[in-house]
């Protein structure tokens, strides 16, 4: 091919050792050289070579491609942050409700059950504090994944713009080193996303056990047998984002409703039971609780 540059930049792109115009572009050492150089007696003689036209637009296909692939991967750390934001907001709110509903099971027990409600708030908070987290580190850990994809990006932006100039092929070791970085940066997966998984039912559950054994459980701290809140893979990462991959809620909070269950609402169910069962699950025996929430996977 035919190697067309500016008047004034005919000497630059003259070999000064042969004093002929460099054709072809040297794999080996990432540099324009002339025919002399590769074939003959040259520095880069035995090397692979091929046209500097040709080099340039596989160098522009390539970073193009790479682009594309940086721009997809921002996306995707964006959109599982707002993931991330969102269960968040729906696990708070979820777990704001059973504090609720555990309320109006206390009212019932009046001075007898105060401080339990002050521990079994606790366990709440205790839980949505340990979910908050999680949250906050997977949150943490892909924004630093999405600053480096964006600092990538704007480099390899950058590069590809002085691809416009062809002398930009008298050197292009700093394509090389682009292409790793990013490379290294899109070819390994993201780590899957955890949510929040509430059971509710679980909780509930066992204030209604409680509820029958009052006062002989008065001295027993508020404990699930299963963890009730978990933070579990939403979706294996690599796929890319879509409206089939929305979460439903329903994965993460399976009941109906908080305020409801299988037998009607929570509170009707303590209506005939009376205040002195109650008094004996106030004074069941402190235990070691079992941990109330975990995560399903390694951490990020």
């Amino acid at each position: 091919g035919h190697l067309l540059v500016e008047a004034d930049d005919v000497r630059a792109w003259s070999c000064p050792q042969h004093n002929a115009y460099r054709l072809y572009h040297c794999e080996a050492e990432q540099v324009a050289v002339c025919q002399y150089c590769c074939y003959y007696s040259g520095a880069h003689q035995g090397h692979s070579v091929c046209d500097v036209e040709i080099r340039r637009n596989e160098i522009r296909k390539m970073l193009m491609k790479q682009q594309d692939r940086l721009e997809e991967r921002e996306q995707d750390i964006e959109d599982q942050l707002y993931k991330l934001e969102s269960d968040k907001r729906l696990v708070e709110e979820k777990v704001n409700q059973l504090k609720e509903e555990v309320r109006l099971q206390y009212e019932k027990l009046h001075q007898l059950l105060d401080e339990d409600l002050r521990q079994t708030v606790e366990v709440l908070d205790k839980a949505q504090a340990k979910f908050c987290s999680e949250n906050a580190a997977q949150a943490l850990h892909l924004g630093e994944r999405m600053q480096e994809a964006k600092k990538l990006l704007g480099s390899l932006q950058l590069l590809f713009d002085k691809t416009e100039d062809v002398s930009f092929m008298k050197n292009t070791k700093s394509v090389k080193i682009l292409m790793d970085r990013t490379q290294t940066c899109t070819s390994s997966s993201l780590s899957p996303t955890k949510i929040g998984h509430l059971n509710s039912k679980l909780f509930l559950n066992e204030v209604a056990k409680k509820e029958k054994q009052l006062r002989k459980m008065l001295e027993g701290p508020f404990s699930t047998p299963v963890p009730f809140l978990q933070s579990v893979p939403l979706y294996p990462c690599g796929v890319s984002s879509s409206g089939a991959e929305k979460r439903k809620h329903s994965t993460a909070f399976p009941e109906a409703s908080f305020l409801e269950t299988s037998s009607g609402p929570v509170g009707g169910q303590y209506g005939a039971a009376g205040t002195a069962s109650v008094s004996q699950w106030l004074r069941r025996p402190a235990a070691h609780a079992p941990p109330v929430w975990r995560p399903q996977d390694s951490r990020l």
